[in-house]
């Protein structure tokens, strides 16, 4: 039953990690409530380790001085690429914050999400700046070009769908306006700085959420639907991934050079070949035969096994048929596009219902208490 489970969520993280991200996210808040609420500060630096270990070598590289990332470490290298990409920590924690406003506080679990929203806001700040302090340098020179030069950009950039190339290059230069709205509602998050604000001033900001949530998710689509129209920038088109590893090591191997940076491993390689060619050459023809031989056993044992399950079923070990499990399943990487952006729809979308019904209930009882 354990291993079923952890199947179940390996296969829902791999075709919707979105949804199963919010969902195991929002499991551990509530779970861990009260920790949060007691140790927040133990939290905040934890999390914001991460953040830290990006941030160090991508600034000391600004400044002319090579440091070497942390990227590689095991597991804490996984942490630090989710940061970056958003999608295990950051996304599905604005969605919980954002969610919490159109449920009802009084159910005892919105009520335990509720008590810690503020921790959860400072905390979903790590993962953001992390995610902006990356791209923002990476992907928006490029996506400004494709409005400003774009002639430029399509001759030194591998596109498949211009239209695609463009709806990415907006989703990043969305990026910025999000950014912009993020760190004033982040940085106002904290208690000292909201109790100099004062509660009005507060409110007011905090009314620009809305605005964060509409480019968030206008943002993902883009992201979505750009990659599915441009997928990997145009390098699909040119050669497949495998070919595309295997340069890609080669030229990190060889410091970037290919085989010429190494002249005498060349003529050694060479004349090895050469040496196991001739040695070969001598034991074709005796392996041609024996191979016949073989293939030809073969052949009669197969047609023999074919007889034998035909009557007697599917050959399984111990007489059982072998279980399959939800691994064994295979998702295309366009369905997945799809089930992404069916996630999207879902959660945006249901928010939306959600808050209106809620602020027409809040009007109706305003109503009733002033009459």
């Amino acid at each position: 039953m354990v291993k079923l489970l952890i199947d179940l969520l390996d296969f829902l993280r791999t075709c919707a990690p979105l949804l199963t991200s919010v969902a195991v996210l929002t499991f551990l808040c509530i779970l861990l409530a009260k920790s949060i609420k007691k140790h927040s500060t133990i939290y905040y630096i934890v999390l914001a380790i991460p953040f830290a270990l990006v941030a160090i070598p991508f600034v000391a590289r600004m400044c002319g001085i090579e440091m070497a990332g942390f990227n590689r470490v095991p597991f804490l290298g996984e942490i630090m690429r989710d940061y970056i990409h958003m999608g295990t920590f950051g996304h599905p924690l604005l969605i919980i914050i954002m969610y919490m406003g159109a449920l009802n506080p009084k159910i005892p679990s919105v009520g335990k999400l509720m008590s810690i929203r503020k921790e959860l806001s400072i905390i979903c700040g790590f993962p953001v700046l992390t995610h902006s302090l990356i791209r923002v340098f990476n992907n928006l020179p490029g996506a400004l070009k494709f409005f400003t030069d774009n002639e430029e950009y399509l001759a030194n950039t591998k596109v498949v769908s211009e239209a695609g190339a463009g709806i990415s290059s907006f989703s990043y230069i969305l990026g910025i306006l999000m950014l912009l709205i993020f760190i004033p509602l982040w940085v106002t998050s904290f208690g000292a700085v909201r109790k100099r604000m004062g509660g009005v001033k507060w409110k007011k900001l905090q009314r620009w959420s809305y605005v964060l949530y509409a480019t968030l998710f206008i943002h993902a689509m883009c992201i979505a639907i750009g990659g599915m129209l441009n997928p990997r920038g145009g390098g699909a088109s040119k050669q497949t991934p495998a070919v595309e590893a295997t340069a890609t090591t080669g030229e990190h191997a060889h410091g970037g050079h290919g085989e010429s940076a190494m002249p005498v491993a060349g003529l050694q390689r060479e004349q090895e070949h050469k040496s196991a060619k001739s040695e070969s050459e001598g034991q074709r023809e005796h392996t041609e035969s024996a191979r016949k031989g073989q293939g030809e056993a073969v052949n009669s044992e197969r047609g023999r096994q074919g007889q034998t399950q035909q009557t007697a079923g599917p050959a399984t070990s111990g007489g059982r048929m072998p279980s399959k499990g939800f691994a064994d399943i295979e998702v295309s990487a366009q369905a997945k596009r799809y089930i992404h952006m069916f996630s999207l729809v879902l959660i945006f979308g249901s928010y939306l219902f959600l808050r209106l019904r809620k602020a027409r209930k809040d009007a109706a009882r305003k109503n009733k208490t002033s009459v």
